[in-house]
């Protein structure tokens, strides 16, 4: 305790003898404090990337600027890890217009840095800009409705009706003088009933471009929207009426259309009494082979389609399947040299199946029934009866699988 009373009454005793030294010493400990912390965070000068809006401030209340502010561009210094999380609204940029007429004057810019420490705005470009101030006037103008967007398929767009009828604006004589209309732009895109959204309005010039730099007051208004289902799309069946007869021993097999659906949008009560669109007839008649044919879709009047508005229709032609009923003589097959064959039922009955234009076609020589007799020496067999018809026929029935022969010399 002694020890530590002793230093401080030498040390105090040294200051009051040189007081220099402490003032020095002071400096000398600011400035490695500023090296060490510019060594390990050193500061940037360089030129802010975005834009700054400059804004107004202190306008008369009988006046309003009529020209609109440019933006300015600044050059910042900060440290490396300030610059990491700078953005535009850490600046506020400014004109103070206390105490201006109502004239164009040139007015320098002002800037405050917000919400960060360790900023400092070097300069500002430009310094000085032009504020072109005017009599302030109030005017009252129509609120207008507009439309935007696309309503679906079988809707139209019914009245639109904002909640006032006009609205104030207020702002420069010059600007205010242009201002026709007050605008509501509703998005109807997908919409399918109606709706009454608060809309933000617009002031709007006779040639319809928006005028900036006034103020509309109440700037929003409620707008209500009627939609109103005009029509209505339905999906219906494609059918097609077939006429004629197909050729002896032809029919129609099978009809189909390509699309089988198609979608058709008209009026409600007009589509609530289609159930099917009929084709046009297709005529077979004579038909031995497939039919195919692209056709119109008739549509009533006041109904169109969606898509196509032709359809394919193909007719699949067939023969018609029969039955033929014939005795055939039985020929004997490899019959040895120097024998001679006899049968004892030397006619079988045959029933034959296949398409009628077949059958009817069909000549005796062309229905082959045999018996193979090959190796046989004289004497009577029992051997198996074989039938060979032509491609597409089939036989049906044999009125013996067998034949009694015999085999004796010429």
């Amino acid at each position: 305790m002694e020890l530590a009373s002793e230093v401080y009454r030498r040390a105090r005793a040294a200051v009051r003898r040189t007081p220099g030294l402490l003032a020095v010493s002071f400096v000398l400990g600011i400035s490695l404090w500023i090296f060490v912390a510019d060594t390990e965070n050193p500061s940037l000068v360089d030129s802010f990337p975005a834009p700054i809006t400059v804004e107004a401030v202190n306008v008369g209340d009988s006046l309003a600027v009529a020209n609109q502010l440019p933006t300015i561009t600044l050059r910042v210094a900060a440290a490396s890890d300030r610059w990491e999380r700078l953005n535009a609204s850490n600046f506020r940029a400014f004109v103070d217009l206390n105490g201006f007429g109502a004239r164009s004057q040139d007015v320098p810019v002002q800037v405050e840095v917000v919400d960060v420490s360790g900023v400092r705005v070097v300069d500002t470009s430009p310094r000085v800009i032009t504020v072109n101030l005017e009599n302030q006037l109030t005017n009252r103008v129509p609120v207008t409705t507009r439309a935007v967007g696309q309503l679906p398929i079988g809707y139209e767009l019914g009245p639109m009706t904002p909640a006032v009828s006009t609205v104030m604006v207020r702002g420069a004589e010059s600007l205010v003088a242009l201002v026709s209309e007050a605008v509501a732009e509703i998005n109807v895109t997908g919409l399918t009933a109606g709706v009454e959204p608060g809309v933000n309005l617009k002031p709007v010039g006779a040639g319809g471009g928006e005028i900036r730099g006034v103020r509309i007051d109440p700037k929003t208004v409620k707008v209500g929207v009627q939609v109103i289902q005009s029509t209505i799309v339905r999906t219906v069946p494609l059918t097609v009426d077939v006429t004629g007869v197909p050729d002896t021993g032809y029919r129609v097999a099978s009809v189909s259309t390509s699309p089988s659906t198609i979608q058709i949008q008209g009026a409600v009560q007009v589509l609530q009494v289609i159930d099917r669109i009929v084709l046009p007839a297709v005529d077979v008649a004579g038909a031995r082979a497939d039919i195919a044919r692209s056709l119109a879709v008739p549509l009533p009047q006041g109904v169109s389609a969606i898509g196509a508005s032709r359809a394919t229709v193909t007719i699949t032609i067939a023969q018609i399947g029969g039955a033929q009923r014939t005795t055939f003589g039985i020929q004997a097959l490899n019959v040895p040299q120097r024998l001679s064959v006899r049968f004892t039922s030397p006619t079988v009955e045959v029933v034959l199946n296949g398409p009628i234009p077949a059958l009817n076609a069909l000549l005796p020589e062309d229905v082959k029934v045999t018996v193979d007799v090959a190796g046989r020496t004289a004497g009577t067999y029992t051997l198996p009866i074989r039938v060979q018809v032509p491609d597409g026929i089939t036989v049906g029935f044999v009125q013996a699988t067998t034949a009694e022969v015999t085999i004796g010399s010429q």
